[in-house]
């Protein structure tokens, strides 16, 4: 986590990066899970910046999950939106406590993704969802990125949205990929 520890500031600077459009994207994807007064779990939500967002949008409680002290001293004070610190492998919350779980190009840096996965299922109510938005590592800039990642002492553990699918089918979580934009893909699934 070395890296997200010193590079916190530039994340709080760029984070907030959805356009009004990919917001409203977003937040049609968690809807079906998350009405008003619901709880989202943003795993690896770094500083807050979309969890803040979602929370007004979908007038739910997002609680932002982070291992990076640095990251979550940047979530915003205000209602709706709260900081944990803890790894998605070890989520500190009790079972079937959220209606859903969103992983924001955080899933690659996940050292243990058989362990997450395990968790949002416990975490997650049953016929709750999860949304993961990644990147696919076929194209030959991506490939790129995942050396430069792993030079960064990071995971670069990404999936191509079949093995996302298959991945996530063998934790009990049936969903589908699709293409968002550029080398970019959601899963949206739910928690059989």
């Amino acid at each position: 986590m070395g890296f997200f520890n010193w590079a916190a500031p530039a994340f709080n600077r760029l984070a907030d990066r959805w356009s009004p459009e990919s917001l409203d994207q977003i937040a049609g994807w968690l809807r079906p899970y998350v009405g008003p007064d619901g709880r989202l779990l943003d795993v690896g939500g770094g500083t807050g910046a979309l969890a803040r967002r979602l929370a007004r949008e979908l007038r739910a409680d997002v609680v932002v999950l982070d291992p990076t002290p640095e990251m979550l001293a940047y979530v915003p004070d205000e209602p709706g939106v709260s900081a944990l610190l803890g790894l998605a492998e070890e989520i500190p919350l009790e079972d079937s406590s959220v209606d859903a779980v969103l992983v924001s190009d955080a899933f690659h840096h996940f050292r243990d993704q058989r362990g997450a996965v395990r968790e949002f299922a416990r975490v997650v109510r049953p016929g709750g969802g999860v949304v993961v938005l990644e990147l696919d590592p076929r194209p030959w800039y991506m490939r790129v990125i995942v050396a430069v990642e792993k030079l960064l002492g990071e995971p670069g553990a990404f999936f191509t949205p079949d093995g996302m699918c298959a991945f996530m089918a063998e934790h009990g979580i049936e969903g589908r990929c699709e293409p968002v934009k550029g080398p970019a893909y959601r899963f949206t699934g739910t928690l059989r």
